[in-house]
């Protein structure tokens, strides 16, 4: 996945986790929403340095490949989180749910933990920019634009479940492949518009990421 499309869906899943798990967060809830801002600054330079890694700019294809590094970081992390607090739901006994007091602020406090470092990562990132001459691009300028498809509520969540056995997601990747490419789907030769950003948000377990692999694989083939 490019680094655009996976800051694009991190970004997506920041905004989800500040939005909708509040209570669930704590006291995190504020690194969560840092982490999401830092990321959004350095998302709108994202165009820049793309268009000079195309050039055979070296350093802002290695800032590049750093970012996409501390994107994918910052995915794990919160896969995990969930993870983990989901595990803390198991079991119904007295035990299980003293387990539970313990172990969801422990829980907290590691991914506050990681993601104290992930900042101090961004930060590095969003300075270095400045030494690469990388910066942010306005639409009126340079023809870019940035879209956000924000995903309906579904009663299914698509998490686990093999990509070929997915109903209900042709319809999305679909808008997404009418704004990523409008001369193809259009069916006839035109100007395309350039898409610096596409964000798809929503709630947890919609299924974003398999709809944004879903697109990026039709393009790749």
């Amino acid at each position: 996945m490019s680094t655009m499309s996976i800051v694009a869906v991190v970004v997506g899943k920041l905004w989800d986790m500040a939005a909708k798990e509040g209570e669930l967060l704590g006291g995190v809830k504020k690194q969560v929403e840092k982490t999401e801002r830092e990321l959004k600054r350095i998302q709108c330079c994202l165009k820049d340095a793309d268009s000079k890694r195309s050039r055979g700019d070296e350093r802002a294809e290695n800032w590049l490949n750093e970012l996409r590094d501390v994107a994918y970081r910052i995915d794990d992390a919160v896969d995990t989180f969930h993870l983990e607090l989901e595990d803390c739901k198991k079991g119904r006994s007295l035990w299980d749910k003293v387990k539970k007091l313990v172990k969801e602020p422990a829980i907290r406090h590691k991914f506050g933990e990681e993601l104290a470092d992930i900042q101090n990562l961004l930060d590095e990132i969003s300075k270095s920019k400045n030494d690469y001459a990388i910066a942010p691009l306005k639409n009126q300028e340079d023809g870019g634009s940035s879209d956000t498809i924000i995903m309906p509520k579904r009663r299914t969540a698509y998490q686990d479940v093999d990509e070929t056995e997915i109903v209900g997601l042709e319809s999305d990747k679909n808008n997404i492949l009418n704004l990523l490419c409008p001369e193809k789907t259009a069916g006839r030769a035109k100007k395309p518009a350039r898409r610096a950003v596409i964000t798809i948000v929503g709630a947890g377990g919609l299924g974003k990421t398999t709809l944004a692999r879903m697109v990026y694989e039709r393009q790749v083939h």
